[in-house]
């Protein structure tokens, strides 16, 4: 990076994890490696010159490329929601296709047979060294599907996410509720992981807690960070204003168990017509940072400089 201005992005074809046929993207002071053998996947973010994956990755999926079960292989990848057994489980052992023209990777896989649905990611590598990450499905079917995007990201072990609460109105000035949460059965609102702050909600993976947790927020603020080895993540997504949402209106999401933390933002649930396609966009950003308090005043001190800086993509993408 030169005068704070990105070079040109660099690309190259190598192994990684495993994994004979990967692409490997960087921008900025950011390193993304995506495999074409499965997916498609986006198995590492991290910092350049060797600094560790924020992305969790499976030690016994690594390499793999066949088998009769679905594999989480770890990384980021794309779903379509609501969640359901066996239709969200597909598996995705088949190889991808991918075009580099110097600035975008497209990653596509296969119509799953399943589901008659096609997934496709597209990274864009943005002028300020973030990455515009767009997410397809295509309806290749012979009926509408409705669905939404569902856009997961699993974090690796140790890491902590940060979700803003709504903006404070006080009553009776203010009557109109915040936002929506959803819990799932297995969530307890006293887990240990989760601090439920008045600024932030803040859930760290543990691994000597030996339990699920999942909540979904409607999220207006449209951020979601998580800090993970020395690094600030933020993925920004969209909110649109009386849009129908999954999972009683959830745009954001947070899954943790442990060894790893997903952080999950999904587009508006859409009657997909066949051959007609719905995007879900979000846009990464990352940062190099030692250390993140957990007091929220010195949290929201520590987060302003980056937050003022974030890019925000516009609704749902074309």
């Amino acid at each position: 990076m030169k005068d704070g201005t990105p070079t040109r992005p660099r690309f190259h074809t190598g192994e990684f994890a495993g994994w004979p046929n990967c692409v490997f993207i960087q921008h900025g002071e950011t390193e993304l490696v995506a495999t074409t053998d499965v997916g498609p996947r986006i198995l590492r973010c991290g910092l350049l010159q060797n600094a560790p994956n924020i992305f969790k990755t499976f030690d016994d999926d690594l390499g793999v490329t066949s088998g009769e079960e679905y594999r989480l292989f770890g990384g980021h990848r794309l779903w379509h929601s609501p969640e359901a057994w066996p239709r969200s489980y597909s598996p995705d052992f088949a190889p991808v296709e991918y075009h580099w023209d110097e600035q975008e990777l497209h990653l596509e896989q296969r119509v799953e047979p399943d589901t008659g649905i096609r997934k496709s990611i597209t990274i864009d590598c943005m002028a300020d060294g973030s990455f515009r990450v767009r997410h397809r499905l295509r309806n290749e079917g012979l009926w509408p599907v409705r669905l939404a995007a569902w856009s997961m990201t699993l974090m690796a072990g140790g890491c902590r996410a940060i979700v803003p609460q709504e903006e404070f109105r006080p009553h009776p000035e203010h009557l109109d509720p915040a936002r929506t949460m959803t819990l799932w059965h297995y969530t307890r609102m006293d887990d240990p992981r989760v601090n439920w702050g008045a600024q932030f909600i803040q859930v760290t993976e543990n691994p000597g807690v030996n339990r699920k947790f999942k909540v979904g927020l409607g999220n207006r603020q449209r951020w979601a960070a998580c800090w993970s080895n020395g690094c600030l993540f933020i993925k920004t997504f969209a909110f649109e204003p009386g849009a129908e949402y999954p999972d009683g209106g959830c745009n954001l999401e947070l899954f943790t168990m442990p060894g790893f933390l997903e952080l999950e933002s999904l587009g508006p649930l859409t009657t997909v017509a066949p051959q007609d396609t719905v995007v879900h966009d979000e846009i990464w950003h990352l940062w190099p940072l030692a250390e993140l308090p957990h007091d929220e005043d010195a949290l929201a001190d520590a987060l302003a400089p980056y937050l003022s800086r974030l890019q925000f993509p516009d609704g749902r993408g074309q």
